[in-house]
Order: structure tokens, then sequence, then C-alpha cells
């Protein structure tokens, strides 16, 4: 067996049992995105789709440069990416996948406070934010302190796993918005389940140990172990298919499906006064 014809044949494996874990599932998960603006958030949507689908196409649009390209809440189900040959593989659980503005980590406090991140995520956390929501809009008016109207809760909306995009470009690891999402996931209202993806490592100069090295740092700052994050590069338009990044994605895809990582709504207990 050559090398080509082995690493079709672990893909393929690995597909079937990316499957048989989303068969599993009573719905699909829906996976939010997070991360400072710029790191490639939306561009990993479309390399999973890619991969998902063996078609390289803009699902999400994507931007360059220091601009905000995501400016609204947008939702990409599985209706709007996959249909697939065979009809028994049509209703398959895969996820829907988030995608919000980046965040400003200058906007990020180590204190305890309610910042326009926390604010931003807590409503997409907790399925708060309607479909096109403008985000760059209410970033201003939170900015602005104006209250924003209560919202109920949508619980078809609801976040079930994070993942914490950063990019091998960026020296520094923005350890206040980390805080930030670690509170909003693990001490609010919900435990959620937190991934990491480190994305550009084909653009940036690091050496494989210095990449380990930071791996190891994004870890410890959002407090995951190593198995939960993904380093990988995205797929660029018209780019052909590499099956070793496919494999490395369908993996990753296969731990955040696992029915065991769910969100929990924590259950505070009430005290009286002594």
């Amino acid at each position: 067996m050559d090398e080509m014809t082995r690493r079709l044949k672990m893909k393929s494996e690995v597909w079937e049992t990316l499957k048989k874990t989303v068969k599993a599932l009573k719905e699909p998960k829906n996976i939010l995105l997070l991360g400072s603006f710029g790191t490639g958030k939306s561009s990993f949507i479309n390399t999973v789709i890619t991969t998902l689908t063996g078609k390289n196409d803009y699902y999400v649009d994507i931007g360059c440069g220091s601009k905000h390209n995501t400016t609204r809440f947008q939702r990409i189900s599985r209706e709007e990416y996959w249909n697939p040959d065979e009809e028994v593989d049509k209703f398959l659980n895969l996820p829907t996948f988030i995608d919000i503005i980046g965040m400003d980590p200058l906007l990020s406090t180590s204190e305890d406070e309610e910042t326009v991140n926390s604010q931003i995520m807590n409503l997409a956390i907790n399925g708060k934010l309607p479909e096109d929501a403008d985000l760059l809009d209410l970033g201003k008016k939170l900015k602005d302190k104006k209250q924003l109207k209560e919202r109920p809760e949508e619980k078809t909306l609801s976040v079930d796993i994070i993942i914490v995009v950063i990019s091998a470009e960026n020296p520094d690891i923005p350890q206040a918005l980390i805080d930030e999402i670690y509170k909003e996931a693990n001490v609010k209202k919900k435990q959620i389940p937190v991934f990491a993806v480190i994305t550009k490592v084909d653009k940036c100069a690091l050496s494989e140990q210095e990449l380990e090295d930071k791996k190891t740092g994004i870890c410890e700052a959002i407090g995951i172990a190593s198995d939960k994050v993904l380093m990988c590069s995205n797929y660029q338009p018209n780019q052909p298919l590499d099956t070793n990044k496919d494999i490395s994605v369908l993996e990753f895809l296969t731990k955040l499906c696992n029915p065991r990582f769910k969100a929990v709504t924590l259950q505070k207990m009430e005290c009286e006064e002594p």
C-alpha cells in the first residue's frame, strides 16, 4: 500500500468514526468560535466545512487586514452546507457553527466587571442574539453604556461548545480576553466545554518547538488539556484538498461532537444569613 492510499484509508476510517459519533447525538451541537479579530475564525469554519464536503468554497465570508469582516451574528447550520450524495448520510447531526465579531483585546479587562466583549459573549452563549444581529452597532451602543433590552433565551441557539481561536502569527496570548471567556464558560450561568484552535501555523516564523511551546502556553492560559487543541493551516480559496489536514480536522471535530462534552446549566444553591 503506497502512502497516498494509506492516508486516504485513514481519512475514510476517521470519517466513519465521526459519523458514528454524530449519530449518537440527539441534535446537532452549536459551536461558537471566539477570538480576536483577524485570527482566522471564519476561515476555520470554511476549512471544517471544506473537509466535510470536499468542496472548497466561501461558506462564510472572510476578510483581510485589521478591519472586521464578520460584524453580525451568523449561524451556519448543517442544512446550509450539507448535501451528501448518500441519502443515508443526509440527516447526520453535523454541527452548527456560530460566527461572531472578533473581540478587541483592549476592551477586555482583568477587573471583575462587565465589558463589551463579555456582554456580547454572554448574549451569544445564552441564545439571546437574533440571526444577523448587527454586532458592530451593538458593540458601539454597549461601549456608550446603553442598556440592551432583555431578550428571552432561545434554547435552539444556546451554545454547546466554545472554540477559542488564536493566530500563530500573534506573538502574545490575549490573557485578559481568555480570562473573560473562562468566566463566561465556567463561572456564570453555565459550564461549557472549551477547545482551542491555533491557526496560520503555515504563515508564522515559529519552529516546531516554538509552536509546541505556544500550544503549551495557550493550554495553561485557557486551562485545558493539550488534546483539546488543534494546530492547523486554513484552506485558502481554490486550494487543493490536503488529506493530512482533513484527517486532523475530522479527528478534532469528532472530539467536539462527543456526546459527553455538553453544556451544563449551573444550579446555584440558596443560603441564609447566619
